[in-house]
């Protein structure tokens, strides 16, 4: 996959969206010119499935609904399902790392990035910081 490609995590989705989040506008910052320079964003369906159980919890199922659809229909959006595969690197990740606070999605993202060959994700989540073979952005 190519350099313009940018893995995307839950919390990063989660700040576009919510005007309140502290990191809004530094993420739509990012997403308009992240799109300006013609690049994509790949979202894995564990990252979806959980956006989408935070944001109905959060911001209420129509906005969860809306925010769905625009993911779903966004040509600027490359799905990729984790997969028998990446759910096996996943919890190798997830057992090897046992020291570090990864979320299982977490740990899911850095497999996904070393099968896809993207090596870069946008989140604001500091645990990314931490891991091998992985640049997190903004």
């Amino acid at each position: 996959m190519s350099s313009r490609r940018v893995l995307v995590d839950t919390g990063a989705i989660y700040a576009f969206l919510d005007r309140k989040d502290r990191h809004h506008r530094e993420a739509v910052g990012f997403v308009k010119a992240h799109l300006k320079r013609g690049a994509a964003f790949v979202l894995a369906d564990i990252v979806f499935s959980e956006l989408m159980t935070l944001v109905k919890a959060r911001l209420g199922p129509q906005v969860a609904i809306r925010a769905g659809r625009a993911l779903r229909e966004s040509a600027a959006h490359l799905w990729i399902s984790l997969g028998e595969e990446g759910e096996r690197e996943t919890w190798a990740i997830f057992e090897k790392y046992d020291d570090k606070e990864w979320s299982y999605t977490d740990c899911a993202i850095l497999a996904l990035a070393r099968r896809v060959k993207v090596k870069t994700v946008f989140g604001f989540d500091g645990h990314f910081d931490q891991m091998p073979d992985v640049d997190r952005v903004p």
